[in-house]
């Protein structure tokens, strides 16, 4: 049984490639795509840099020291804010501390914040890259 040929011009021949504008669009949308994971690959490794908080010693109702390791494997020295927070978790107390990249996990800071209330913990707050002629002299 052969099938009944359809009448010609009402359906219309249908093309056997695509389009050249739906390809245009394509590569466009793939290149965008590519350039977006090489931007988000970038990002990820470059890490930020990063400090956690390890001890703590509330010495009075006015300080409060607090042992800050680095755990960013930036190349570069720096900076964090450490936050005393009082009961409530109302900062109390905050002080800036400048870090090295951690090598092993253990080196780390005492830092001394002092208190307008008692403390009952610390925290660090923002980390940022320090500027190479600032961070000289300092450890």
């Amino acid at each position: 049984m052969q099938q009944p040929e359809r009448p010609g011009g009402r359906y219309g021949d249908r093309p056997t490639r695509p389009r050249p504008a739906v390809v245009a669009v394509l590569v466009v949308l793939g290149a965008l795509f590519a350039a977006w994971v090489v931007w988000a690959g970038l990002g990820a490794a470059t890490p930020e840099p990063g400090a956690d908080v390890s001890a703590f010693r509330v010495v009075s109702d006015a300080e409060i020291e607090v042992r800050v390791v680095a755990t960013s494997s930036s190349p570069e020295r720096f900076g964090c804010s450490v936050q005393a927070l009082d009961r409530t978790r109302e900062v109390v107390g905050v002080a800036s501390v400048t870090l090295r990249p951690a090598r092993d996990g253990r080196e780390g800071r005492w830092v001394t914040v002092r208190t307008r209330d008692r403390a009952v913990t610390a925290t660090v707050g923002r980390c940022s890259a320090m500027d190479r002629a600032a961070g000289r002299g300092q450890d």
